[in-house]
């Protein structure tokens, strides 16, 4: 029996089996045995091959316990390959990546580097997708610029996200105007949903003052929401906040960033801040907040940078700490996701893509860390790619046993997948398919935390065939 595996694969491989990918369509198999494929051995290679895509798709037999049993490695490898039965990265050369990354501490003429990894498609009963708000006739959009906040571990959740009209356009969102800034609150983890108006409403209209006391960062019920959509005017160019000490039941502001505009690293520079921030203590707190600069010419709209602000003072006060990516990059590095690891151990995961690149050119997601609070960041690594059509902020959060997780729309293959990081962002594991879509490439921005049942609540918006108004979708999956 081991002769006759050992002969097999042998006689496939020989033929000339290779260039086969990790993942993506079938290819075609190129000179096997000059041109045409041996009578006598086709029927043999397609039965082990069926076979062995059987048990590895029920999850009878691993793919890496498999390539322990070496007398038979070499012919069922050989049918594996053919049959595009799932095999471990190891065993195969990885699949290059379409983007291209700066390598770390690089500015913008250094060699890039690619990013890696497969997707594993995740067992059905891992994932549970749940309706968080759906309206006919309404274009629902974008957690990601908008906010998310949980507490008691993860049991109340609440999100905010646009709605607008939806209006057929044959380019761009399929949104018009007014659009209106709303909330959606889950008590059960992520399980249901229900409505919510913030009250007062968030809007960048009218002037933004200055807390009268300190805020308590500290405080349990906290919730803080950025705003800044690059407005020119003095009074927006620099975004304000609002505050809720009632978990987003009622909010107090806008606030200015007081003390920003006195900071000569943000001298002539307009805030597109989203909601970002880490809570450093009773009165501490830092804001990763990020600018374009007008005088870059038509492409300062994807060339922001993020940044570092702190107060140390409850909100009073402000001041700038750090650029994360330099402006000598020369790329956009945007919509930060951040996590505390403790002491001072902070990781963030940024938006990127090349201001010169079309649109239709891939972009991706970097991973930053700083040490020492934010007064410094190194590159850690590339965690994905967004696809084109200007790609996808990313989601990023800390799980109670120490793993991150960043989770991410891929806008050319139509589908939301995860990461998971046991190092603290440095490395990666497979991609997680969680969600796919083929109706249509406008889809992500989520936002992601893990509920009181250790699920992991991913939101996001998206658009199907059986809905095609852009709705708010939850998927809990266990990590």
């Amino acid at each position: 029996m081991r002769a006759r595996g050992r002969r097999l694969g042998t006689g496939l491989l020989a033929s000339g089996l290779q260039d086969f990918p990790l993942q993506g369509g079938p290819r075609q198999v190129h000179r096997l045995a000059g041109g045409q494929l041996q009578a006598r051995l086709l029927p043999g290679t397609l039965l082990v091959g069926r076979l062995l895509r059987l048990r590895l798709c029920l999850g009878t037999l691993s793919p890496e316990r498999l390539l322990r049993r070496r007398w038979l490695a070499p012919g069922l490898l050989g049918t594996a390959l053919l049959l595009q039965a799932p095999m471990p990265a190891s065993a195969l050369p990885p699949a290059p990546s379409p983007g291209l990354s700066p390598r770390p501490g690089s500015g913008p003429g250094a060699a890039p580097v690619p990013a890696r990894g497969r997707t594993v498609r995740p067992a059905a009963s891992r994932v549970s997708l749940q309706t968080v708000v759906a309206e006919p006739g309404r274009f629902l959009a974008w957690p990601a610029n908008q906010g998310l906040w949980s507490w008691e571990n993860g049991r109340e959740l609440l999100v905010g996200y646009v709605n607008g009209p939806w209006v057929d356009k044959p380019d761009g969102h399929k949104i018009g105007s007014p659009q209106l800034l709303q909330l959606a609150r889950s008590r059960d983890g992520g399980r249901s949903w229900s409505r919510q108006e913030p009250d007062p409403p968030f809007s960048l209209d009218g002037k933004a003052g200055q807390p009268t006391e300190p805020i308590r960062f500290d405080d349990p019920d906290l919730a803080v929401r950025v705003l800044a959509d690059g407005r020119k005017d003095p009074e927006q160019r620099l975004g304000r906040f609002y505050v809720s000490a009632d978990r987003g039941h009622s909010w107090q502001g806008p606030y200015r960033f007081q003390g920003l505009e006195r900071e000569p690293a943000l001298r002539g520079l307009i805030l597109t801040s989203r909601t970002s921030y880490l809570v450093r203590g009773p009165a501490s707190i830092l804001f990763l907040l990020s600018a374009r600069d007008p005088r870059l010419g038509k492409f300062n709209n994807r060339l922001d940078k993020t940044f570092v602000a702190e107060s140390l003072d409850g909100g009073l006060h402000f001041h700038f700490v750090s650029w994360v990516v330099p402006w000598s990059d020369g790329r956009r590095a945007v919509m930060p996701s951040s996590v505390d690891l403790g002491d001072a151990g902070l990781v963030t995961a940024l938006r990127r893509r090349d201001p010169l690149a079309g649109e239709q050119e891939a972009n991706w997601i970097d991973a930053y860390g700083s040490s020492d609070g934010g007064r410094s960041w190194t590159f850690l690594s590339r965690v994905g790619e967004t696809g084109a059509h200007n790609g996808n902020p990313p989601a990023l959060t800390r799980l109670r046993d120490g793993r991150l997780a960043c989770a991410w729309a891929d806008r050319d293959g139509q589908r939301m997948l995860l990461r998971l990081s046991a190092d603290g962002g440095r490395s990666w594991g497979s991609q997680r398919l969680i969600r796919s879509n083929p109706h249509s490439f406008d889809m992500g921005y989520p936002q992601l935390r893990q509920n009181d049942r250790g699920e992991l609540v991913l939101l996001y918006y998206l658009a199907t065939d059986e809905r095609p108004y852009s709705y708010i979708e939850a998927a809990l999956i266990q990590p």
